[in-house]
């Protein structure tokens, strides 16, 4: 009897590990039948795309562009995608047109000067896109911390400081979110308005936090 349970923990357990892969939940919010690209409902015709730009951070990074390089022609990809992901070192590996960056030790959930090195080739990036271009920006769960990228007058030390103070003092995540935002470059709209020359932004994040808010 007791192996009997221990077998349905496990399937139990499996199943919702497999619900949450994030291959598996790229695959179900994009498909491309060669000749378009569809992405949660939005189409877009393959020959109407100069370029196809794929940014983003979280610890999901990895999986999500490796997914997406998968679901797209080989042609389309060797010619006309180029990528920054920003990841944990330990999920770093070689992608073809999707490069993932170190953007902070493993198991470290704080940002770093990497992290911040990252964001700043991110924003170049999106910063050259142009109106035949799609930017579609990749998010999950460790995302602040792997996209550090602070307002002119703000050092990444002090926004680790702040960071620190406002979890000690027992600070919700959303509250952690809703400072961090202010701070930084990219949260709070700023990477969407640093693509705005693009003909479309478009993101798809997996959420990590009860509730699922955007901001």
């Amino acid at each position: 009897m007791l192996e009997v349970a221990s077998g349905h923990a496990r399937s139990i357990w499996q199943s919702g590990v497999d619900a949450v892969d994030s291959g598996r939940l790229v695959r179900q919010a994009v498909s491309c039948d060669g000749t378009t690209l569809e992405v949660c409902d939005r189409r877009y015709p393959l020959d109407t795309l100069e370029r196809l730009i794929v940014v983003g951070a979280g610890k999901a990074g990895a999986g999500m562009s490796a997914a997406l390089e998968e679901l797209l022609p080989a042609e389309f990809l060797s010619e006309r995608v180029s990528g920054w992901v920003n990841v944990p070192a330990d999920c770093v590996r070689p992608l073809e047109r999707i490069r993932l960056h170190a953007a902070r030790p493993a198991g470290v959930n704080e940002p770093t000067a990497e992290g911040v090195a990252g964001s700043e080739a991110i924003l170049r990036l999106v910063g050259e896109a142009t109106p035949e271009d799609l930017v579609l920006v990749l998010i999950s769960g460790g995302g602040s911390a792997l996209l550090p990228a602070p307002v002119s007058g703000i050092t990444l030390e002090d926004k680790l400081a702040v960071t620190r103070l406002l979890m000690l003092s027992g600070a919700t995540i959303n509250q952690l979110n809703c400072v961090r935002k202010r701070l930084s470059a990219v949260k709070g709209g700023g990477l969407a308005r640093a693509a705005s020359t693009a003909g479309a932004v478009q993101g798809l994040l997996i959420s990590d936090v009860i509730g699922d808010p955007l901001d």
